[in-house]
């Protein structure tokens, strides 16, 4: 009887902790890591999916922006063109969570990336959380960019992105997703949002520099949870991570 009731009780806390596992926002490295050139593949792309099926990143080298919907990673190219990625494609720096929305917010207007996001914090219960978010349907403008592979010595981001091929689109349909951290995170992570964009046909995208949307619809999961991994080569070792990153995450996300 006793090792049906320990059985049971096993199954329990097994299910348990899958559920929790699956309001959680799992990072692989640091956003101040990735500002300071740390651009070498760390991780694989089966690794980052079997962590959450929506998210964003990069690739090895810096190559191209990550965007993983609905259980696939994609790149898109600093051409501008979007692509399936293998499963060993590695990566220096990606997020990613199991999405599963919370709130839905209707009537979302905007004539910029800045109008949404007000509008979106506006709307949010608290801004002390961390947010995945997700909205499907047509924009009248989307704005975004990529940047090419780099070659060691690294630059780092700031002076990478100078240099960075934009696109835009008008008229377009197609899913942005992304997510919102909070300023305890800044270190860690984007503090407040940060968002890439695919088109329907999977064919163009990138991260968003602006946009512009009437009558949007958004899907937004709670994650209260935040599972970080770190790199363990050399180099990240001997990073000096002590320095305030605000400033140049504001210069790279802009």
């Amino acid at each position: 009887m006793k090792s049906c009731l320990r059985l049971l009780l096993a199954v329990w806390l097994a299910a348990a902790a899958r559920a929790a596992d699956r309001e959680t926002l799992a990072q692989f490295s640091t956003i101040p890591a990735l500002l300071a050139g740390l651009y070498d593949g760390e991780w694989t792309c089966a690794e980052v999916l079997t962590n959450g099926d929506l998210g964003l990143g990069t690739f090895d080298r810096l190559d191209g922006e990550m965007i993983v919907l609905d259980g696939r990673c994609y790149r898109a190219r600093s051409d501008g063109t979007v692509s399936r990625v293998a499963a060993g494609e590695k990566t220096p720096f990606a997020s990613v969570t199991f999405f599963e929305p919370d709130l839905v917010l209707t009537n979302l207007v905007a004539e910029n990336l800045a109008g949404l996001l007000a509008a979106l914090d506006a709307r949010l219960p608290s801004l002390n959380l961390a947010y995945a978010m997700r909205m499907d349907g047509a924009f009248a403008y989307v704005k975004t960019r990529s940047v090419p592979p780099q070659q060691k010595p690294y630059q780092p981001l700031t002076e990478v992105v100078k240099a960075q091929p934009t696109f835009e689109w008008r008229t377009v349909r197609g899913t942005l997703l992304g997510f919102r951290c909070p300023a305890s995170a800044k270190e860690l992570n984007v503090a407040g949002w940060h968002l890439h964009f695919i088109t329907t046909d999977r064919k163009h995208g990138g991260h968003v520099l602006d946009l512009c949307l009437t009558n949007q619809t958004a899907q937004l999961d709670v994650t209260p949870n935040l599972r970080q991994t770190l790199a363990t080569n050399s180099t990240f070792l001997k990073l000096d991570l002590s320095g305030d990153s605000t400033e140049a995450v504001k210069k790279v996300e802009k």
